[in-house]
């Protein structure tokens, strides 16, 4: 299955013939950074992370840890905005069940969403099986979701940005950086909390006015 899987998900698979004896290995980006490791198996159930970001887990659970009963069980903003998003798409789709896998992949990277509608489109673009580098900088600017495989960006655009004169300029320099094969796909927040499954529409349509 893990040729399959990582041929659907996008995901390199190269020959390495170090050794005695060749062997193929694939080349997946770590959920956290996007950074590349290599690993000789692949599977979509899996959580990959690079070593840095393992260590930099680590860290945080063995300092949680320490912690005294009572302040373990306060939770960070970024933790409240998460579940609010999650109990969002819970009313929005039919089985919530079947998105277990992608909420616990975004939760890894929780502190990184600025929002609540950017963290329902974390929670739908891995369960749409995308695989996602969120506050990817691009230039002088950070872009809310990069999607290497796809060469895409996806921005979620709250009132902020449409006061933002500087825009414009900041469009310009992300899609000069990144080139002009990327595409740079604008997502209303007041549509995604009204409904979400209607992301993977957007980005079809998107795709299909650029063939």
């Amino acid at each position: 299955m893990s040729k399959t899987d990582a041929l659907l998900d996008g995901i390199e698979r190269v020959y390495n013939n170090n050794g005695v004896r060749g062997y193929y290995e694939y080349r997946i980006p770590c959920q956290m950074c996007g950074t590349i490791v290599t690993k000789r198996h692949y599977r979509t159930d899996i959580v990959t992370l690079c070593d840095y970001c393992k260590a930099k887990i680590n860290h945080k659970r063995k300092e949680k840890a320490k912690l005294p009963d009572d302040l373990l069980a306060v939770k960070t903003k970024a933790d409240v905005r998460f579940d609010k998003a999650v109990k969002r798409i819970s009313k929005q789709v039919d089985n919530i069940n079947s998105y277990q896998n992608a909420i616990n992949i975004a939760k890894t990277k929780s502190e990184l969403y600025g929002s609540i509608p950017e963290t329902m489109v974390a929670i739908e673009l891995i369960h749409l099986k995308y695989k996602i580098i969120p506050q990817q900088k691009v230039g002088r600017y950070r872009v809310d979701f990069a999607i290497p495989s796809e060469k895409m960006v996806i921005e979620v655009d709250g009132s902020l940005y449409h006061k933002d004169v500087n825009k414009g300029d900041r469009e310009a320099t992300i899609q000069f950086s990144l080139g002009l094969d990327w595409k740079i796909i604008h997502i209303p927040a007041e549509m995604i909390e009204k409904d979400i499954t209607k992301l993977k529409n957007i980005i079809d349509v998107f795709y299909k006015s650029k063939v």
